[in-house]
């Protein structure tokens, strides 16, 4: 089984970026947008608590035409007078008003993100009627339409997204419906995620099916066309909704929308799916509520993506070949995630989820490929991360300030590997049950994992993260002992 492979088709980067970009963004950058508009520097954003989404997708003239009620609540120090939201570059905003309220001006026109001058939106500035007060809220309707277009040209290989009968998918990253926001990913990347409660209406031919991570709350038919209702379970970090003439296997609470042709995989998959569950299980204790979850596949390269709210896109190889079920392993492991608090983030999760899918493709699979793939996974490292390289010279820890969060699927992984090795398996699974346990509902912090470890490992568990989390010492002690296993067992010493 090719558990070892280091693939995980998302751009980490970019996708972080957007993971913290939507909704939420409480601050501004001072850009002067296409429209003429100079977006201010104070902190005068509202955050979006709800997302109402009625989208009709029109296949024969691939376009979308949407109405998006969200309700802003202004959680800045003082009131606020605007509405900044960006959109798909291909697509523009017809009309907006306050619910109950008055139509509202906007101004709207393609601009390039700072930082990325490829990476073009549609920014649209919403000028409310009357300032918003510090802590109240409203609901503005926001009507839009246009193209699908993706952005693999600015680098997010996986946001291939248009309009397309054999598969489409609207999702944050190709900003397939307004978010709240400006073009920068550096001021994005700097605030923390918050979640929203969603509730969808999507419209499509009638031999479509519609998929959302929400709970189906039915479906109307009529002139050939059919209505899927969905609505969050519980606030949700992203809303994905995936659209394909799919089937359905289901079981326990999980539901898997998969290709026709995929029938035997899906099977395969949900019973793997229930059986790494249970194995999260064991070790993080039970989630804040009953599993219930849907699993959307999508095809290779469109970029798995996992949230118990927001449910699970799972790229189409796991379904069809074994050896890649990992992959799934890799993603049903963040719904044991903790809400990270850290702003930016190292992203030290993804090294845990690296570590998890190794070991359960071991105890479920009978896989006996981990030593060599952390060996791999060394050589690697020690390729790409001389002391000239920032990999070489940026601890972990900072990974999100720099940047380098692609690194912290490798790296991350070699230092939970480390720990499992220092700790044994029943105190690393004891470290990780207390973690989620105590952080679930309140979210946590890299120091709250650091803490909670140390505790149960003593002195080798904090030199495994000095090493790995506050340094690069990992860097010398790898070139120096020789391989993975070797710096593993030296911590013991």
């Amino acid at each position: 089984m090719a558990a070892g492979d280091e693939r995980h088709r998302v751009d980490s980067r970019l996708r972080e970026a957007w993971a913290v970009l939507s909704f939420l963004i409480p601050i501004v950058l001072t850009v002067t947008s296409a429209v003429g508009q100079t977006v201010p520097s104070e902190p005068e954003l509202p955050r979006v608590t709800r997302l109402e989404l009625d989208v009709r997708v029109d296949y024969e003239t691939e376009r979308i035409r949407g109405t998006a009620t969200l309700t802003v609540e202004n959680s800045a120090a003082g009131p606020t007078s605007r509405v900044p939201l960006l959109l798909n570059r291909l697509m523009q905003v017809t009309g907006a008003r306050v619910v109950g309220g008055p139509d509202l001006t906007f101004n709207q026109g393609i601009a390039s993100f700072e930082d990325i001058g490829k990476y073009q939106v549609n920014v649209v500035e919403i000028d409310l009627a009357a300032p918003l007060p510090k802590g109240d809220s409203l609901r503005v309707t926001v009507q839009y339409e246009g193209y699908l277009v993706g952005y693999t040209e600015v680098g997010m290989s996986y946001v291939r997204d248009h309009i397309n009968r054999d598969f489409t998918i609207l999702r944050e990253d190709a900003l397939a419906f307004p978010v709240v926001g400006v073009p920068s990913l550096r001021i994005n990347r700097a605030l923390p995620r918050a979640p929203f409660e969603f509730e969808v209406r999507v419209t499509v031919p009638e031999d479509l099916v519609v998929a959302t991570g929400g709970e189906p709350l039915g479906r109307t038919t009529g002139d050939g066309l059919a209505t899927w209702h969905y609505r969050s379970r519980e606030p949700a970090p992203y809303l994905i909704i995936a659209i394909a003439p799919y089937r359905v296997a289901q079981a326990d609470g999980l539901r898997v929308f998969h290709f026709p042709e995929d029938e035997e995989g899906a099977s395969r998959l949900l019973e793997a799916s229930l059986q790494a569950a249970g194995s999260y299980q064991d070790i993080f204790g039970p989630l804040r509520r009953p599993l219930a979850l849907n699993i959307m596949e999508i095809p290779d390269g469109w970029g798995s993506q996992a949230n118990l709210a927001g449910g699970i896109i799972q790229e189409g190889g796991a379904f069809r070949d074994r050896s890649r079920m990992w992959e799934l392993y890799h993603e049903l492991s963040h719904l044991w995630n903790v809400s990270d608090l850290d702003a930016p983030s190292p992203r030290w999760n993804e090294g845990l989820a690296t570590f998890m899918q190794r070991r359960l493709s071991r105890e479920l699979d009978g896989w006996d490929g981990a030593a060599a793939a952390w060996e791999r996974t060394a050589e690697r490292l020690l390729e790409r991360c001389g002391e000239d390289r920032p990999c070489g010279q940026v601890p972990m820890r900072r990974y999100g300030e720099k940047q380098l969060t692609d690194y912290s699927y490798s790296v991350g992984g070699l230092m939970f590997a480390a720990l499992y090795h220092v700790l044994g398996e029943e105190s690393f699974d004891r470290a990780l049950r207390h973690h989620f346990q105590a952080h679930a509902d309140t979210g946590g912090r890299t120091d709250d994992l650091v803490r909670i470890f140390v505790e149960s490992g003593g002195p080798s568990a904090q030199r495994v993260f000095d090493d790995w989390l506050e340094s690069t010492a990992w860097l010398l002690r790898l070139r120096e002992a020789g391989s993975a296993q070797a710096v593993f067992e030296a911590y013991l010493r």
